[in-house]
């Protein structure tokens, strides 16, 4: 973005329709790219907002605490839920996922770009101080 910094989509694991091969040889990617690219400055880990974390969620949170690098979760699909139902949605997320807190967790719509505002605010604040 404007040359400061990138956004780097990696391969999902979610719903995909991967072997349980095609799945390693991902995992593979990813442990190899998050290790050899020092310029990664935040992951942005995406989850659904209406569902508790899967056991792939919990497998990759796990591995983005030990990498040690900085995250963000985004708890997508906000739209998906009453909005009555968004902040204490996110709150049990954060109580089942990491429940000391130490890593923000923020509501997010791809396809309504609600939210929008919070998360580029949280990106703009992580790029002040790097």
């Amino acid at each position: 973005m404007d040359d400061i910094f990138y956004f780097v989509d990696l391969p999902g694991y979610g719903y995909s329709k991967m072997s349980k091969k095609e799945q390693e040889q991902v995992g593979k990617f990813i442990e190899q790219y998050l290790l050899v690219r020092k310029e990664i400055t935040l992951i942005i880990f995406l989850i659904d907002i209406r569902h508790s974390p899967s056991e792939n969620d919990r497998l990759m949170y796990n591995y983005i605490i030990s990498s040690g690098l900085p995250c963000l979760i985004l708890a997508n699909k906000a739209d998906k839920i009453a909005i009555t139902k968004v902040d204490d949605t996110v709150k049990a997320l954060q109580k089942e996922l990491n429940p000391i807190g130490d890593i923000p967790i923020l509501p997010f719509s791809s396809e309504r770009k609600i939210y929008k505002e919070d998360v580029w605010l949280f990106l703009d604040n992580h790029l002040k101080n790097i």
